[in-house]
């Protein structure tokens, strides 16, 4: 990466920086049509802000919703995008801090750190700096490289707070739904690490990766119906995928006393188009039904909605001690053409693990780094000091 009082220099330096966005409101769905490679200003901290050099950036399909105002993204996302105010693509961070504000006490210069996604939907990643509150921001795990680490925050925080309020127990059966994605990776290790008895839910193609992660069993649910094994056959059950069919399925598996826990809601692939306010509230009342009567007939309906900023430093323990590793698909360079070939990947869902941006790969357009599952890069764990991370638990 460079030396970080040089890395220091430059940023104080520079006045533009390279960034990749939206300059027209798109439609839905054609959100890579209208990317653009940008100059803006360089980002200054405020004073309880950390400012980064992106070494990596991970893709969520989530950042592709807000950008075209679809899901959360009809509340959070980008409003009057033009030419002259750009809407910066990205939202996940992994560098190394090039500045810090006059009241930023927890990190220097030369620091380098990941950012816990946040609430707000902020976005700004798919550029050379980003400016970030220091509340946001923890050390990077030391074994983990920036690449690994991008792939692991988001989908270890939602994964994590899932599996907190599911009240995972030894020897609970536990079916992942989606269990090949970037989220569901991580919860069957998760789930393992727990001493539960997994089985995931993916294609055929993907049982290999899913074995391989420590699934006890597969389901293929292209020739197979996980609902027709009957009722009592898990205690907990999953669902990454959203859709009343998985819903449905699931409720006639689970024990009386079991949980479904989903991370979607009864519509799948929410941000797929854009839902009207009736179709909104439909779901909403259908979330919000489904948990109160459920606690009276079970088994539990529970919709996770906890922040990631409630779960990261305990994630990242997890991932220390378990060795807990996150499936990368892709690896990619900073490059327009191929991020836009990479948002069409990612909007197929049919991704293992996650697409990560590389800043520091060699750009050369059209070798966009697929991997096979027995060819994929799983992250490694840090199993060295976490002082720090264990510090930052406790002001939480």
């Amino acid at each position: 990466m460079g030396n970080p009082r040089t890395l220091s220099a430059v940023y104080r330096a520079s006045d533009k920086m390279t960034a990749i966005a939206i300059t027209d409101t798109p439609v839905v769905g054609g959100v890579a049509d209208v990317l653009q490679l940008v100059t803006a200003p360089v980002p200054r901290p405020s004073r309880h802000q950390v400012a980064i050099q992106l070494v990596a950036s991970s893709m969520h399909v989530d950042e592709v919703y807000a950008a075209q105002g679809t899901a959360l993204g009809r509340f959070f996302g980008p409003k009057d995008v033009s030419a002259a105010s750009p809407y910066l693509m990205g939202s996940s961070v992994s560098g190394v801090v090039v500045a810090v504000g006059r009241e930023v006490t927890r990190f220097k210069v030369g620091d380098e750190v990941i950012v816990i996604p946040n609430e707000r939907g902020d976005s700004g990643s798919w550029a050379t700096y980003r400016c970030v509150e220091q509340n946001y921001v923890m050390l990077k795990p030391p074994t983990l490289s920036h690449v690994e680490a991008a792939a692991a925050t988001l989908s270890g925080c939602v994964a994590w707070g899932a599996i907190k309020i599911a009240q995972v127990e030894v020897g609970e059966h536990c079916l992942v739904v989606g269990a090949s994605g970037a989220i569901g990776s991580l919860m069957v290790q998760f789930l393992k690490s727990k001493g539960a008895h997994v089985t995931g839910v993916c294609s055929g193609a993907n049982a290999g990766l899913v074995n391989a992660l420590g699934a006890d069993d597969t389901i293929d649910y292209k020739h197979t119906d996980f609902g027709a094994q009957g009722r009592s056959t898990y205690d907990k059950v999953f669902d990454l995928v959203g859709g009343r069919e998985v819903e449905t399925a699931a409720y006639r598996t689970l024990k009386r006393k079991g949980r479904f826990i989903t991370i979607v809601g009864p519509v799948r692939h929410i941000g797929e188009r854009k839902l009207s306010w009736i179709e909104l509230l439909l779901g909403v009342g259908h979330i919000v039904w489904r948990s109160i009567a459920s606690r009276v007939w079970g088994p539990r309906y529970q919709f996770v909605a906890s922040l990631p900023r409630h779960n990261a430093y305990a994630a990242m323990l997890s991932i220390a001690k378990h060795k807990i590793r996150s499936p990368i698909e892709a690896e990619i360079p900073f490059d327009l053409l191929e991020i836009q070939a990479a948002i069409k990947t990612l909007m197929s869902h049919r991704t293992r693990g996650r697409i990560v941006i590389n800043f520091e790969a060699d750009k050369q357009p059209g070798q966009t780094a697929i991997r096979s599952s027995s060819e994929m890069h799983l992250s490694g764990s840090f199993c060295q000091n976490n002082t720090q991370i264990n510090q930052d638990m406790e002001r939480l």
